[in-house]
């Protein structure tokens, strides 16, 4: 299989069981695979949920287009807003991943989708704000960008699941 954008988009939803909610959880999820060496080849910028690659929103498009996933729409039921589920249309059996062949970075990609999604959105953010801005004090940095986000115990889940990854800031 060759290593197109949109077969990195198809990875990762086929690794996450063939369903991911949530553009925001699709990119963060990258953007850590990328982090634990998945070498996606997308290009990250920092926007308003943490980092974000334009890139892959490209692949998206892509990949349904080429009939690798299908992105319908739900609503939540708290207050009725939309979002995307992502659904695979390939057999996990049956699939060559392209920047997942390895076993532990799957994995990892089950987990991330089980993490709660402004958890997913701090800890890429805390990473990001750590490493590619260099912020000394990234707990400060995070609270005012995100504030009550990193409330109710998610910024201490945050730099829990980055200790988990292997990624900084897991104590500082």
């Amino acid at each position: 299989m060759a290593y197109e954008p949109e077969n990195r988009v198809a990875d990762i939803i086929t690794a996450a069981g063939g369903r991911l909610a949530s553009r925001v959880r699709l990119q963060k999820i990258a953007y850590l695979l990328d982090k634990l060496g998945a070498e996606s080849g997308f290009s990250y910028t920092y926007h308003h949920y943490g980092p974000y690659s334009r890139d892959l929103d490209s692949a998206i498009l892509d990949a349904e287009a080429f009939d690798k996933i299908e992105e319908k729409f739900e609503r939540r039921k708290s207050d009725g807003a939309r979002y995307s589920v992502f659904l695979s249309k390939i057999r996990n059996d049956a699939y060559d991943y392209s920047f997942l062949a390895r076993p532990e970075l799957r994995a990892r990609v089950l987990e991330l989708a089980s993490v709660n999604v402004t958890v997913l959105e701090l800890a890429a953010t805390a990473h990001w704000l750590f490493k590619e801005e260099k912020v000394s004090d990234w707990k400060a940095e995070i609270v005012r960008r995100k504030g009550s986000k990193t409330e109710g115990g998610r910024l201490d889940d945050a730099t829990r699941l980055l200790g988990r990854l292997g990624l900084e800031p897991a104590t500082a």
